[in-house]
């Protein structure tokens, strides 16, 4: 028997998702954070580039941080690339769990992803964005608990 193929409506994410959408362009970045809401991800901070993402992580609470980085590549100020290198040093800095980072990027070119992974990012998504390949990503780096009825 295949593997099930699981959907948002099967799962609950764990109480403390929080997801720092870090991307300048507004309309990709109404439609991450809807798409995200009907994944059943309800807290969704949004930064217009870099710099601001470094600010919000500054400001996180250590008792409830981000759970994962949505991080375009392409964005005025400070890259996701620069901004990627500033979060993994301030993390050897500060001893801190690293924190999954997954690009999200046009860039979709032979080496564009190989770029992403060796400025820090853990995981790689090409735009525009696939909600079935966002939500395999979601599962494979935040934890979730199946409902009952998925159980069987």
């Amino acid at each position: 028997m295949g593997k099930k193929v699981l959907l948002p409506g099967d799962i609950t994410w764990a109480d403390n998702i929080r997801i720092l959408l870090t991307e300048d362009n507004q309309v990709n970045q109404m439609v991450a954070s809807i798409t995200l809401k009907k994944m059943g991800i309800t807290f969704v901070d949004t930064a217009a580039n870099g710099q601001e993402a470094l600010e919000y992580l500054a400001q996180a609470n250590t008792s409830n941080p981000y759970s994962l980085i949505l991080m375009d590549c392409q964005m005025p100020v400070m890259d996701g690339y620069q901004a990627t290198i500033s979060i993994r040093n301030n993390e050897i800095q500060s001893k801190a769990a690293p924190i999954t980072i997954i690009a999200m990027t046009a860039n979709a070119m032979t080496g564009d992803k190989e770029k992403c992974l060796e400025s820090g990012m853990n995981d790689y998504i090409s735009k525009p964005i696939s909600q079935d390949l966002l939500f395999s990503k979601l599962l494979k780096w935040l934890p979730y608990s199946l409902k009952s009825d998925q159980l069987q």
